[in-house]
């Protein structure tokens, strides 16, 4: 097992000591579960996903089911709420009016051309020349 906690030693790493009891064991955590005993936790969380009845969860954990009770009576009051219609006029109001502009044709978009570009362009129809004309003679 190679410890690398001690950066001062060479290359940041550290064998354990062979003197030390038990530093070489390994110890893991493991959840084991408990025989027939079934956490309230769990059947209220069954009954969210629509895998229990509400009844059998009310069984594990009425606080808990009250509790979601109340969080789901909250969500659905909340769903049905309408914003007022002033506050709507004044939200559209405040967005700008544009219209999209339709996409232009590639022939009738502006060119732009850098400087460099330009010389460049001119140089190799230049040498573009001098080949053709050493060849037409």
């Amino acid at each position: 097992m190679v410890d690398n906690l001690h950066p001062d030693d060479e290359l940041g790493l550290r064998r354990p000591d062979a003197a030390r009891p038990g530093r070489g064991d390994v110890v893991s955590d493991r959840q084991v579960s408990i025989g027939g005993v079934t956490h309230p936790a769990l059947a209220v969380q069954q009954w969210l996903d629509g895998e229990a009845s509400e009844t059998a969860a009310r069984r594990a954990n009425a606080r808990d089911v009250e509790l979601w009770d109340r969080i789901n009576e909250e969500t659905e009051r909340r769903g049905r709420m309408k914003t007022p219609a002033p506050v709507m006029g004044r939200l559209m109001a405040a967005i700008p009016e544009t219209k999209p502009a339709a996409p232009a044709p590639w022939w009738a978009r502006p060119v732009t051309l850098s400087p460099a570009a330009v010389l460049g362009a001119g140089a190799g129809l230049l040498a573009l020349g001098a080949v053709l004309g050493a060849l037409v003679k």
